[in-house]
């Protein structure tokens, strides 16, 4: 019976060596060079799970994908709007932006991390890379699993899975998961945990297989998050954005708070899908048809974080998504391989923001925004490959899209603007034509070592924020990169090592970043004039006796504003650019005993990281490393183990808001046990 792991259990590193030939997958699958099997990673989120992967940031706002900026090669995305620098693709499913980001782990087959621009070959296209992840399709006998986890602050985590036929020829797959904790932060004033969370989610497919050539699916996914209040703190040695006599009421401590607001979060994305596949035997056709929904609301924060009555937000947003994509691929094993495909996507984005602010004595605004911001695309791409000569494989892509944005916004105040006024309603669009190509080859030097290169041109599309009052602020040009890639790849006959390195350059004009406008209640999205980036990536497998794995990565990156004048009109060229490391590293050891039983470490690797334009140190994370371990059990119809989580209790932001001078700090230590049936 197939195993059922519920934690991530395949490609540890986004590109470990398969046992086949490389050339064939190698510019086709960019730098996903295998799938690694490592059984029960213990990742359980996105962010944890990229912390093994080199180069890579995940900057996590722990609101369950609310807020996250994921970031790699000096491409990020932006806070609420804005294209995707890192874009994310499940089960062919194209997602809007990071909005929309499962965090939580469903039970996955692969996840598979493809690096550089990847528009010639996906629906979605993300500048800096795309993570591509898969289900488990259905079984042909009826298997199910069961698994529960309990750990530190009441933690637990219940997971069922099923699959099986229907009849001769339908079939299912479905999967299900409840998680819940208590809160990690002490709210001093209310005297309860502020950030406690519930979660639950089903994802499920039904397929139809009249014949070997043709397969119908339709899929459903379903995830809702009940939090409290964000995990923000105060940040020790700095100074509240509200003045001295505030900063004398925090409490400046990463897991204790003293706001009068408890805080909420709560989070509901929906998508519907379905999936036409026929094969021709030259030629495969696909077609994608989905509906995904995503809504926030409501989102309360205290600013002031004080007992004070002095600033909090509240949000309410929905983001609808329907795509269409149709694509054709030919025969792999052919002398000269293609796909192509055809994509709409119509984006909407919907919501009412609500700031209440001090403005002098006694004196408060309490201001509301109304926004709809519409985004259709229309993309063609494709991608050739083959064989010019012995050893030689080339590669030619492209992608030609047309983006439509609009945006409608008012901003009200229950006193008409009496104390601070009101900007005027206003309605805007754009529109933009882009071609992105890209050129590869690989040679294969021998029958283990095989070296790559790889230039690209990709666009992030222009758009609009809504959190502007100034309309000059509100719409953002289009972002343009170019990057190029060389690298070597070796694999080990006997499959015992494999590595690679990978070195690259970037260039990026009108870099999109978030900026918070001094003085004000603006969050935009600006333009830098130039960013540069420059890196080392390095992984590599080594299976040294039966039952022993050791995978490690480092990743090397500078990144730097060549041209910026920040928000404040300072020349802020040759800064760092924020919320990307400069370094990265992850390791995991393995050992698994003949008798069934393993044990396991990995260790995540962090540099110090700034988290404003301006690089204050004040906001600015040094550099630390988290500890995890586990030991278990795996037998053929049963699991159990143990394990621990940032065992060295390392203390540590995830993110710093400069804005108002706080932080979410990372997970403290935990413990737990995890034990798991199929049947």
């Amino acid at each position: 019976m197939k195993q059922i792991k519920f934690c991530v259990s395949a490609l540890v590193f986004g590109g470990l060596l398969q046992a086949q030939d490389l050339l064939k997958p190698l510019v086709v699958e960019g730098d996903a060079f295998g799938n690694v099997a490592v059984e029960a990673l213990d990742a359980e989120r996105v962010n944890e799970l990229l912390g093994y992967l080199p180069g890579f940031a995940s900057v996590a706002s722990d609101s369950a994908g609310y807020g996250d900026i994921i970031g790699v090669r000096g491409s990020t995305n932006t806070l609420f709007f804005g294209g995707a620098g890192v874009a994310m693709v499940v089960d062919d499913v194209p997602y809007g932006d990071v909005l929309g980001y499962s965090t939580e782990f469903f039970d996955l087959e692969s996840f598979t991390l493809h690096r550089g621009p990847q528009g010639s070959r996906f629906a979605r296209n993300g500048v800096g890379g795309l993570m591509e992840l898969r289900t488990p399709g259905p079984t042909k006998e009826h298997e199910h699993g069961f698994s529960a986890e309990y750990g530190s602050y009441n933690l637990t985590h219940l997971r069922f899975r099923s699959s099986g036929p229907l009849d001769k020829d339908w079939s299912y797959a479905f999967q299900t998961y409840l998680k819940e904790r208590d809160g990690l932060v002490d709210n001093v004033t209310l005297g309860r945990e502020t950030d406690t969370r519930e979660q639950f989610g089903s994802l499920g497919s039904v397929y139809y297989n009249p014949s070997e050539d043709f397969e119908m699916r339709f899929r459903f996914m379903y995830e809702r998050t009940r939090d409290g209040g964000q995990r923000l703190s105060a940040l020790p040695g700095t100074t509240s954005a509200f003045g001295e006599f505030v900063d004398s009421q925090l409490v400046k401590d990463p897991f204790k708070v003293a706001s009068n607001i408890p805080g909420v979060t709560e989070i509901d994305r929906f998508q519907l899908s379905m999936h036409l596949d026929q094969d021709f035997g030259w030629v495969n056709l696909k077609s994608i048809t989905a509906y995904s929904n995503w809504k926030l609301g409501p989102n309360i924060v205290d600013l002031d974080l004080t007992a004070f009555d002095l600033s909090r937000s509240s949000i309410r947003h929905e983001q609808n998504l329907f795509s269409q994509e149709f694509r054709l691929q030919s025969d792999q094993d052919a002398d000269v391989r293609w796909l192509s495909g055809l994509v709409y996507l119509n984006k909407d984005n919907q919501g009412l923001a609500n700031r209440f602010f001090p403005l002098f004595d006694n004196i408060s605004a309490n201001q509301f925004t109304r926004f709809d911001i519409d985004e259709e695309s229309v993309a063609l791409f494709g991608n050739v490959q083959w064989d010019p000569v012995e050893n030689l494989t080339v590669e030619v892509g492209g992608r030609l899209e047309s983006v439509e944005n609009s945006i409608s916004r008012n901003k009200t105040d229950p006193i008409g603007g009496l104390f601070m006024p009101l900007p005027p309603a206003f309605a805007s669009e754009s529109n933009g034509v882009y071609f992105s190509p890209s050129f590869g080859a690989a040679y294969a030097v021998s029958s283990e070592t095989s070296v790559f290169a790889r230039t690209s041109l990709s666009y992030k599309p222009q758009g609009f924020t809504a959190y502007s009052d100034n309309a000059a602020t509100t719409e953002f040009d289009e972002e343009q990169s170019l990057e190029t890639e060389i690298g070597i790849r070796y694999q080990s006959s006997d499959q015992s090592v494999g590595a690679e390195v990978r070195g690259y350059f970037k260039q990026i004009d009108d870099y999109q970043l978030n900026q918070s406008v001094p003085m004000t209640t603006d969050f935009i999205i600006a333009n830098a004039e130039r960013v540069e980036a420059l890196g080392v990536e390095g992984e590599v497998i080594w299976k040294p006796v039966s039952g022993l794995t050791v995978q490690a990565s480092a990743g090397w990156n500078q990144i730097e504003f060549e041209e910026h004048i920040g928000v404040a009109g300072a020349n802020l060229s040759g800064n760092d650019v924020p919320f990307l490391p400069e370094f990265t590293a992850g390791m995991v050891v393995r050992y698994d005993f003949e008798n069934g039983f393993f044990a396991q470490t990995g260790l995540r690797a962090v540099g110090a990281t700034f988290f404003d334009e301006s690089n204050n140190s004040d906001y600015q994370q040094g550099s630390y490393e988290v500890l995890d371990a586990q030991l278990g059990y795996q037998g053929d119809s049963w699991n159990a183990a143990i394990f621990a989580r940032n065992l060295l209790d390392e203390d540590y932001y995830n993110f710093m808001n400069n804005s108002i001078s706080a932080g979410v700090a990372g997970d403290p230590e935990m413990y737990g046990v995890r034990i798991g049936l199929e049947f």
